[in-house]
């Protein structure tokens, strides 16, 4: 079989062996592998020398492919290292620093008090009452009479600064009650009235006695009569009794003076008068009698 000498000599010897080369890929993945035909010519002139370089070939092919296989494992390797997976790093989270305790430093334990005994209670003790000298004293719980002209005023304390609550006549029967006070310069006594009227009257100045221990047989007083009283006629003459209160009604009886008679009911005020029923003693009169008028008493309390 003949070859074109030109052909040969323009394209050369197609010869050669199948080559594979590892590539990187641009995505960064594994490296792919690209197979080419490694093409040389050779000269048609110089057979001999073609012969030689196929004689040296073999040795030459085998370092090639050493190297060959070396840059196929080695370059991935390289490029994407080993193929071993790695282990998934573990992002470790901070840990808080532990807060420091404060000590709390040990409370002593409280010790209880004994309990004290109570103080004694202290009575406040009265300051006594200075002794005040009187003349003629009077008894407390007794009965005195009133002796001064004109009266004594009751008062609410034993003062003259003290508001008068009522008039006690001359002669009135009075029981006592507290005493003696001395207070701006008299000497002053608590009595009861025995109508209803309690406070404190001035026993004197130290000299006069206006109120004495000594009350007597009864006596007529200058007041106004009450209820339960027993009553004397003090007008000279004749007091007309009537039936009813009023200087109309009927006539039942006249009293006398000094005759006696004890107050059931009253006082009724009509025709500017005060009027009081009376019965005697014996029970034969009864009636409305008045008691006097501008200033004159006609029926008198006995004390």
């Amino acid at each position: 079989m003949t070859r074109d000498s030109n052909s040969e000599s323009r394209f050369g010897i197609q010869t050669g062996h199948h080559r594979k080369e590892w590539r990187h890929n641009t995505s960064g993945r594994c490296p792919e592998t690209v197979s080419y035909n490694v093409v040389r010519n050779a000269d048609a002139t110089g057979a001999p020398l073609a012969s030689n370089r196929l004689r040296e070939r073999p040795a030459q092919n085998l370092a090639l492919g050493l190297l060959a296989m070396s840059l196929v494992w080695i370059g991935p390797m390289l490029a994407c290292g080993s193929f071993q997976p790695r282990p998934t790093p573990t992002r470790e989270l901070p840990v808080a620093a532990t807060a420091q305790e404060t000590p709390v430093p040990d409370l002593p334990t409280p010790t209880v008090a004994p309990p004290t005994a109570p103080s004694p209670t202290q009575t406040a003790v009265p300051s006594p009452t200075p002794t005040v000298f009187v003349r003629n004293p009077l008894t407390i719980g007794e009965p005195a009479r009133i002796t001064v002209p004109g009266g004594l005023n009751v008062r609410e304390q034993p003062t003259v600064r003290s508001p008068a609550v009522t008039l006690l006549a001359q002669g009135k029967r009075i029981i006592v009650l507290e005493g003696p006070v001395s207070s701006d310069g008299y000497i002053w006594w608590k009595v009861d009235d025995n109508q209803g009227t309690v406070g404190w009257v001035a026993g004197g100045q130290g000299i006069d006695d206006w109120i004495s221990p000594n009350v007597g047989e009864v006596r007529p007083i200058d007041r106004s009569p009450i209820i339960g009283d027993q009553v004397i006629v003090t007008l000279n003459g004749e007091l007309t009794v009537r039936a009813l209160p009023g200087v109309g009604s009927t006539i039942v009886a006249r009293a006398r003076t000094n005759q006696t008679f004890t107050v059931v009911a009253g006082p009724q005020a009509a025709d500017g008068y005060f009027w009081y029923q009376i019965r005697s003693d014996d029970g034969e009169v009864e009636g409305w009698a008045a008691d006097g008028r501008e200033g004159e008493r006609w029926l008198s309390p006995l004390e």
